[in-house]
């Protein structure tokens, strides 16, 4: 199985075959789909001109038409919803042999983590992870209910695992329902039992966890869980994540899971609270135990983030359990797998100490090759380093890598999601980035390419070298000039073809740049008021359906800007006091201050 999951649900085999027939015909092409165990992916083969598809199961036969498709079919299926095609490049005569050989992938489980809830685009999302060999989404639970069966069908016949998760300690044991009965079920502070706020934004939530020792608590979720699992048989996967932040209970025997002199560290945002790994994974011990007895067939999955990125002394992963490991506030003008960077290397540590952790458990890799959500599409260039970054991953043991995403900024980040799932299949580095630059530019392609790699350097030129991925930390250390300049090139790229809508896009996304840039600058000599910040947003939203921006991130954002200037504070990031005491940490890092 190339799947990471065998289940009835997921193969869908009849169907699956059908829909791998009809894209066969859709995309011109005549060929025999074949069934052999014995491989380890789809291949490709012809004889006297007959083209055969053969592999193990029918998504990757259904993988092996999309292969044809773009490797000899003339189609780039680089965006949702846009099956780019260029006659020239079709190929109708083939020589005998193996056109593409099998291969494992270096990664068994490749996807996307969602954070938004489906709407009309999903098909494209679906059809899209199809076309480009992505397994495993990760969504929201109250998401994922949302979807109807005809959708969940839809992503299984492709091969796509729904995985209904991530944050949810407050979805199974929401406080409407249990905080008037059980108010002991959740975190205690300054003595006092918190009431978390169901409706509050998650994204901002900082502080509202439960109170994890308690049995009674303990054995709720268990039961809850099992309650879920018979209303969803599909599922395979449950996870059990905190609410995003931090926030731990602080009664009497939680605190005993606590040494209040060990905090967190600089690069895991965690210095300014102590260290929570041992209390939530004695956690999981319980609740992985318990589950297993009624259903020893579910993964149980978690993750490892802020102040719990290594296993607590003793924690192992065994069977059936699988962790996400998520680089959070990653450097992006490092790999990940690089020595000196002092963010990245302390966070790749943590990863390998849950590889040596591993007893039959799985170890997931929770990306951001967006940034993060409040970086709000600016620049990352990792289409390259993907490709190495996937290679040290494979090698060091590593099951799968997920990342987060919108389809709402694919001009900013679709190169790199693009790349990503072609890096994830074990494609070159180098042939899949010009196939990539050629298809979407044409005779241009090395124009554009020069482009991305300019505005690579710019991102490289930063003072201090390192970049985490919010907006101080790029426009404290870059000058408009240079953003000009990118304007300029995108510009000059647009005018060798100036109807291509991409490119269009480019140039917007570049302006995007400079504007933001200019408001960062008004901020910093006293000049900014109100009405710049309404007149930034008034042109950000003039971009909707351009796929630059995912403007409901920066509607929540711009608001700090304007609460910073009523309050006569200097704009740092959310006004958020731990949050903006680390992006002054960093900014004297970078520029050497003391």
């Amino acid at each position: 199985m190339t799947h990471a999951y065998n289940s009835s649900y997921l193969q869908m085999s009849d169907s699956t075959y059908q829909l791998a027939l009809a894209e066969l015909a859709k995309y011109g092409f005549e060929a025999e789909l074949r069934y052999d165990a014995s491989l380890p992916s789809f291949q490709i083969s012809s004889q006297g001109n007959r083209l055969t598809i053969a592999a193990p199961d029918s998504t990757e036969l259904l993988y092996g038409v999309y292969e044809l498709a773009e490797r000899f079919g003339g189609y780039c299926f680089f965006e949702p919803g846009v099956d780019r095609y260029n006659p020239s490049l079709r190929q109708t005569i083939f020589p005998d042999g193996i056109l593409v050989p099998a291969k494992k992938p270096p990664l068994a489980i490749r996807g996307f983590i969602q954070e938004f809830p489906f709407d009309q685009e999903t098909p494209l999302l679906f059809d899209w992870m199809a076309k480009n060999k992505l397994n495993y989404l990760n969504v929201w639970m109250k998401y994922f209910d949302e979807l109807s069966p005809e959708r969940k069908e839809m992503a299984a016949i492709r091969g796509i695992y729904l995985d209904s998760g991530h944050h949810n300690f407050s979805y199974w044991i929401p406080s409407g329902k249990y905080h008037r009965q059980h108010p002991e079920f959740f975190a205690e502070r300054d003595g006092k039992r918190i009431c978390p706020a169901d409706t509050k934004d998650v994204l901002l939530l900082g502080s509202e966890q439960l109170c994890t020792t308690n049995q009674e608590l303990r054995d709720e979720i268990v039961k809850n869980m099992l309650r879920y699992l018979e209303e969803n048989p599909q599922l395979k996967v449950l996870s059990l994540i905190p609410n995003d932040g931090f926030g731990w209970c602080e009664c009497p025997e939680c605190s005993k899971f606590y040494d209040k002199n060990e905090k967190g560290e600089l690069y895991s945002v965690s210095e300014h609270v102590y260290k929570a790994d041992r209390i939530y994974h004695d956690m999981l011990r319980y609740v992985a135990a318990k589950l297993h007895e009624v259903r020893p067939d579910i993964t149980l999955e978690f993750v490892a983030y802020v102040n719990y990125t290594r296993p607590a002394p003793g924690f192992t992963l065994d069977p059936n359990t699988m962790v996400q490991f998520a680089n959070y506030w990653r450097c992006i003008n490092h790999r990940i797998s690089d020595a000196a960077c002092p963010f990245n290397s302390r966070l790749a540590d943590d990863l390998l100490a849950w590889v040596k952790a591993k007893r039959g458990g799985k170890v997931l890799v929770y990306e951001y090759f967006m940034g993060i959500n409040f970086y709000l599409s600016l620049p990352m260039i990792h289409n390259w380093d993907i490709f190495p970054e996937v290679q040290w991953y494979a090698e060091q043991g590593i099951d799968g890598v997920l990342t987060q995403f919108h389809l709402t900024h694919w001009c900013a980040y679709g190169m790199n999601y693009y790349m990503f799932a072609k890096a994830a299949r074990g494609e070159e580095c180098q042939s899949a980035n010009h196939k990539m630059f050629q298809a979407l530019f044409g005779k241009d392609a090395p124009q554009a390419e020069a482009f991305c790699r300019q505005v690579k350097e710019f991102l490289l030129s930063v003072q201090g070298k390192c970049h985490i991925p919010y907006p101080h930390s790029l426009f404290s250390r870059v000058t408009q000039q240079q953003c000009q300049e990118l304007l300029q090139s995108a510009k000059d790229l647009q005018a060798q073809a100036p109807q291509d809508t991409f490119r269009q896009n480019i140039v917007l996304w570049m302006e995007y740049l400079c504007r933001f840039k200019d408001l960062f600058d008004k901020c910093q000599n006293g000049t900014l008021t109100i009405t710049h910040v309404d007149d930034f947003q008034n042109w950000a939203h003039s971009l909707q359906n351009r796929r630059i921006l995912v403007l409901t991130r920066l509607d929540m954002y711009l608001p700090a800007i304007r609460d910073a200037i009523k309050q006569g504070k200097t704009w740092l990031h959310f006004n958020i006091d731990w949050e903006d005491n680390y992006i002054k940490k960093h900014h004297d890092l970078w520029t050497g201050h003391k």
